[in-house]
């Protein structure tokens, strides 16, 4: 009996400890975990040779792949990809706050890191000097950060984690002969520069001949630790062994740096394998690059390839921050580290946890999706610079021909004229056909882009050279201003893809309406507004009489919609362009009413303002979406923050006032000014002389000028607006005026 009762509870005893020990098993397994696995130097170019190396084809399939776009404040280098990435927002990097160390590592005889950081006023690791990692540059590098445009949140990953008693470990380096590159620690520190565990010195190399430099990474020992830690939150890894070979590339020989590269690219993929083959269900593992190599930069191949294995979802990536498929920002790490780990978010992020496009699938569609990006990138420079280099000469040479020409009789001044003409009629067709040529989706040189459109404007012009100004105006700026505003209710398909539209490598706004397009919108309706007028009010006919009663309520409702467009989040997101549009809007509609703006219109104008000012703010806070950067500039001025706001008002000062001094667009709007100034002011005043026979145009044309210098003023890229919109003020006027025959009736 006695025996039956120790056998009893023996076994209960058995059981208990296996159910502890289950128990114990399955909270490991509930805390969460994120691998973060830096490839230094890895482009989309070399993407594509890694995904076809056999070892990772299975996990390749299985993952979420997106491109990155990382808007550093500095150079694209990758201690700059690591602040941003870290701190989910800008930060610069300084060489002379050097790199991470391990506490009681050695930085000279007698002075060990942890020495140096206490000698400078820090705290030294955290009890444990021999596997905590330190930042002995931390306050150099905080220092040099204040004082910006920006709000640097040096830190901000690693402070956050460690606030929430998560753990974090970092491993790996790019160390090479005497050199200490440890920057994968910016990405995993505090705000006191430390990491609490991790290995970053030689134990993460191993000696290898024939690699660069005679080292490679020690994939066997990091792998071990990852699958080993069931305790860290966050597992960061630099892995450099390409970074390393592209810095020996240009001294290599081509067939020796070839089999490098395979090598490398090998010992990475077996790596990966090993990696995801141990990876448990509670883990999110990240495969991206902080920067591209120098090869890769120097084709303009900037963005950085990243493939996430979490959920058991496979698509493209995506964020409210891009709202494009296959595109995210570096912005968008940090809040997804957070949600995967359950941290509540920090207040003042601006990027948003990635989600997967289950509609798109295969990694060959990003692939495509990349080529064209950096293909319109690299050669939007040649395009855009040409197409501005047009509007100056053909401006001036209107101009002269106007000044000097118009009294000039004989066929060849009579074929001057015109061909001048039709060039000022191709100017205004640019921006539709730019809009349009992003649906063709090639990959052409600049220079066959720039002859199909100058072929298609010339074309468009001379099937209208015979039509009436009126006529002509209505029929162009009609065509821009709606397909426009199709393309952008039916997601901006065109502008993305477009030379004139905005740039998703460079990332300063990845949907909506940008400047070049506000600035065309903006003097497109108001001429489009101004012909609608003229062309009605022209014909003593009643019934047209009686129609042309409902231009105002047209006009009205057409202005209307436009400005919503422009501050819809979900749609233009443009709260520049929308002030600007007000403005404009505004005056030419008073003008064409013939409504005088003595002082209670200039009072009625900043009364406009100030509503919409706040229609910005009480939309933006209101909407169900994710807060855009109006909503979240909205959302500082509600709760006080003006030290925020005031950076974000000179950040856009600065960029103003180094567009106006850079641009080929400030070029543009200077040229503009001159020809108006000649058309109003020089004797025979050639407005006042063309207001008599199209009142309605040149009162339109008031509403142009607001709107383009309402523009530059309130849009951080201001000069971009004006110079677009001003355009469909100063071509039309220049096409009226050399209409002029040469016994012209416009003398004084």
């Amino acid at each position: 009996m006695k025996t039956k009762i120790l056998l009893s509870a023996l076994s209960f005893l058995i059981l208990l400890a296996s159910t502890n020990i289950g128990n114990g098993v399955v909270k490991a397994k509930e805390g969460q975990q994120v691998v973060m696995l830096f490839v230094e130097g890895m482009s989309f170019l070399d993407m594509e040779a890694f995904i076809g190396n056999p070892a990772v084809d299975k996990w390749i399939k299985e993952s979420s792949a997106g491109a990155v776009s990382m808007r550093t404040p500095g150079a694209r280098t990758a201690p700059n990809g690591y602040l941003l990435l870290g701190s989910g927002g800008q930060a610069q990097y300084s060489v002379k706050s050097g790199t991470a160390y391990h506490a009681d590592e050695l930085l000279s005889g007698r002075e060990t890191a942890g020495d140096r950081v206490r000698e400078l006023g820090g705290v030294a690791g955290f009890g444990r000097e021999s596997t905590s990692i330190v930042y002995p540059g931390i306050y150099r590098l905080l220092t040099e950060n204040e004082n910006k445009p920006f709000s640097a949140r040096i830190g901000l990953l690693g402070e956050t984690l460690a606030a929430n008693g998560m753990r974090v470990t970092s491993y790996g380096n790019g160390d090479y002969e005497e050199v200490r590159q440890r920057h994968g620690v910016l990405f995993a520190m505090d705000e006191a520069g430390r990491v609490p565990y991790g290995d970053i010195t030689a134990s993460s190399l191993l000696p290898a001949t024939g690699y660069p430099y005679g080292v490679k990474t020690n994939y066997e020992y990091i792998s071990k630790q990852i699958q080993a830690d069931q305790k860290s939150g966050l597992i960061s890894v630099q892995l450099a062994d390409l970074s390393r070979l592209y810095q020996l590339a240009d001294d290599m020989e081509p067939s020796q740096f070839a089999r490098h590269y395979q090598l490398v690219l090998t010992d990475l993929s077996l790596f990966l394998d090993q990696v995801l083959q141990g990876r448990r269900e509670n883990q999110l593992i990240m495969l991206l690059s902080p920067a591209v190599h120098a090869r890769a930069a120097k084709e303009k191949a900037l963005l950085s390839p990243i493939l996430v294995w979490g959920n058991k979802d496979n698509g493209l990536l995506t964020s409210a921050t891009t709202r494009q498929s296959g595109l995210i920002s570096g912005v968008d790490i940090l809040p997804t580290i957070l949600a995967w780990l359950n941290v509540p978010q920090p207040s003042g992020l601006t990027g948003h946890v990635l989600r997967v496009d289950r509609e798109r699938t295969t990694i060959s569609e990003l692939l495509g999706q990349v080529k064209q990006i950096h293909h319109t990138y690299a050669t939007r420079p040649a395009v855009i610079y040409t197409y501005v280099m047009l509007q100056i000469i053909t401006l001036a040479c209107a101009a002269l021909m106007w000044l000097w020409g118009k009294r000039r009789d004989g066929a060849i001044y009579t074929g001057l004229r015109r061909g001048v003409r039709l060039a000022l009629l191709a100017l205004l067709w640019f921006p539709f056909l730019l809009l349009v040529e992003g649906l063709l989706g090639w990959k052409a040189s600049g220079q066959i882009v720039l002859g199909l459109l100058i072929t298609g404007a010339l074309l468009a012009a001379f099937l209208q050279e015979h039509r009436s100004l009126a006529h002509t105006t209505l029929t162009i700026s009609g065509v821009t201003m709606f397909a426009i505003l199709i393309d952008g209710w039916t997601g901006a398909t065109m502008m993305r893809h477009s030379y004139l539209g905005y740039d998703p490598v460079i990332g300063a706004r990845f949907y909506g309406l940008g400047n070049e397009y506000e600035g065309v919108l903006i003097g497109s309706a108001i001429l489009f507004v101004a012909s609608l007028y003229q062309v009605s009010r022209l014909s003593g006919s009643k019934e047209l009489t009686r129609k042309s009663n409902l231009v105002p309520i047209g006009a009205a409702l057409l202005f209307g919609t436009i400005l919503y467009y422009m501050v819809a989040p979900g749609l233009g997101t443009d709260a520049g362009g929308f002030l600007a549009g007000l403005v404009g809007f505004f005056v030419a509609f008073a003008r064409l009413q013939d409504w005088r703006l003595g002082k209670k219109g200039l009072l009625l104008l900043a009364g406009g303002l100030m509503i919409g000012i706040i229609t910005l703010i009480a939309g933006s806070l209101l909407t169900d979406q994710p807060l855009t950067h109006v909503g979240r500039v909205s959302q500082q001025i509600v709760s006080g923050e003006w030290a925020e706001v005031g950076k974000m008002l000179e950040r856009k000062l600065a960029m103003n006032v180094r567009l106006i001094r850079v641009s080929m667009w400030s070029k543009v709007f200077v040229v503009s000014l001159v020809v108006l100034g000649l058309l109003a002011l020089r004797n025979d005043r050639f407005l006042r002389h063309l207001a008599l026979d199209t009142p309605y145009l040149v009162k339109g044309f008031a509403g142009v000028i607001a709107g383009s210098l309402a523009g530059l003023v309130l849009n951080d890229s201001g000069i971009v607006t004006a110079a677009t919109c001003i355009v469909f003020l100063v071509v039309p006027a220049l096409y009226a005026a050399l209409e002029e025959p040469a016994h012209e009736r416009c003398s004084t």
